[in-house]
């Protein structure tokens, strides 16, 4: 060893430099962005499979209230028919609202059950008759 040289200490740990301390970052963020988008998307797929829940459960009440009746009910009448007492107990309480908090359009006859009737929701859009609207017809995630 040379008089001039000094003896070397060992070095401690090394720490992160900004640019890994950058990248973990940048990962966690896309991570927690596809995370959260997964998690948005199974909260839209869960309404929508309630509201079609609802709707066929609605039919039920019509496919009832024709048994009693004779007839389905008017557009004019409505669902609110089935809340009827004339002949006897209503066939529903209360009328539910769809998961995005609008009232289920009632058609008869319907569109999509051509000899029955068609009860909807305007599904996420809140729009009537568009490509989003859930309904007691045969959807894509309904069993053949």
């Amino acid at each position: 060893m040379h008089n001039n040289e000094r003896p070397r200490r060992p070095r401690g740990p090394r720490g992160f430099s900004l640019l890994e301390i950058m990248v973990v970052i940048t990962l966690i963020g896309l991570v927690t962005a596809v995370v959260s988008t997964s998690m948005v998307n199974a909260a839209t797929q869960g309404q929508i499979d309630n509201a079609r829940i609802q709707a066929k459960e609605l039919a039920k009440s019509v496919a009832a209230y024709r048994l009693q009746r004779g007839r389905f009910p008017t557009m004019a009448e409505g669902l609110a028919a089935l809340q009827n007492e004339d002949h006897g107990a209503p066939l529903v309480e209360h009328l539910p609202r769809d998961p995005w908090g609008k009232a289920y359009a009632y058609r008869v006859p319907g569109v999509h059950n051509r000899f029955a009737v068609d009860i909807y929701s305007a599904g996420p859009d809140g729009v009537f008759d568009t490509d989003d609207d859930v309904g007691n017809w045969k959807g894509d995630g309904d069993a053949p």
